[in-house]
């Protein structure tokens, strides 16, 4: 499918609560249709790194380009860099761009900032794509998951863990050994209203360190490497991602054994389940921010008891991964979707 290129951007048209409530988006000129997050989005931006789709007239989310101003009224100065109102948030990235986020239906981009000092495209799109998106999901009354996910033989299973606990690697080399197809590496997201929790998947892009890249034997060259670590890199579209949603089946938090110990998968229950979700929730300061905090808590409540928690320990390592693995690999493929 050809999509018109954006030539200029043009002033945003006029458009009421009560005409988005109904769905009536107007029509943006030269714009680039995309899904994502099981969203559907008009942008004037062009996005790569997102899966094309038709233009709709019923689409979920516009992405403007246009100039905004310094402050958000009526907001809250949260840090040097963020500003919060009861519906929208503005963010200005040095030297990137400012974004503003307006009540779960708008991104604005306003790429004029520091613009003698130059700014590459791919560094705006890694900030649309990452923390506006967030927030405006949170906006939505979401529950984006700061997870790597994969379509298994029992549904989706997620993994989630402090930074530096091996989401990514686990997530590629499952998919790589096993043949499970990637959902997501980054955020992927439930919605609380659904009877069933179902996993929308987030870009399709992998990011992996410069050691697990030779460990599965794909190569540096034409990669994107990433803003703030220079030897992990970004696989753009990768391969084996899928772009429909999926039951989520179950959520495992990893965490990295002492020297010495042998891998042991636990589930959680109550309490220590509940925390495990909380915790797995991408930028919850932001989540706090736009969600009444009963009806948040009740939401990671409700989906706590309706998916399998389990925490995974074991040595972080990238030789000898089939045994150490063994335990999560043999849970996961004997598991059914409802057995919770």
């Amino acid at each position: 499918m050809t999509f018109m290129q954006v030539t200029s951007p043009p002033r945003p048209e006029r458009r009421t609560d009560s005409d988005e409530r109904r769905g009536n988006m107007p029509v943006l000129p030269s714009c680039f249709g995309y899904q994502v997050y099981g969203l559907h989005i008009a942008s004037q931006l062009e996005l790569p790194e997102l899966l094309p789709s038709s233009l709709r007239a019923d689409r979920d989310v516009d992405i403007l380009t246009h100039a905004l101003p310094v402050s958000l009224k009526q907001a809250i100065q949260r840090g040097s860099w963020i500003q919060l109102s009861e519906t929208r948030c503005q963010m200005t990235i040095p030297r990137i761009a400012r974004y503003r986020m307006d009540g779960g239906r708008r991104i604005v981009v306003d790429r004029r900032v520091d613009t003698s000092l130059g700014c590459d495209p791919g560094d705006v799109r890694l900030y649309l794509l990452g923390t506006a998106f967030g927030t405006l999901l949170h906006q939505r009354q979401w529950l984006p998951l700061h997870v790597s996910a994969l379509a298994t033989p029992s549904g989706a299973w997620a993994f989630t863990g402090a930074s530096g606990a091996g989401k990514s690697t686990l997530a590629a080399w499952l998919h790589h050994d096993r043949g499970w197809p990637l959902i997501s590496d980054d955020v992927a997201v439930v919605k609380p209203e659904e009877t069933r929790p179902w996993l929308y998947p987030g870009p399709p892009r992998l990011k992996l360190w410069k050691d697990a890249l030779a460990m599965l034997g794909i190569g540096t060259q034409g990669l994107v490497r990433d803003l703030s670590r220079a030897d992990k890199y970004h696989l753009i579209q990768h391969r084996g991602f899928q772009a429909v949603p999926l039951p989520l089946t179950g959520l495992v938090v990893l965490e990295r054994a002492e020297p010495g110990e042998h891998a042991v998968l636990e589930k959680l229950h109550g309490v220590a389940a509940f925390q495990a979700v909380m915790a797995s929730l991408y930028r919850p300061e932001l989540a706090r921010a736009f969600q009444v905090p009963q009806s948040l808590m009740r939401h990671v409540a409700d989906l706590a008891q309706r998916v399998q928690i389990y925490r995974f320990r074991r040595p972080l390592s990238l030789h000898d991964m089939t045994p150490v693995l063994s335990p999560l690999i043999a849970h996961i493929a004997g598991a059914a979707p409802d057995d919770v």
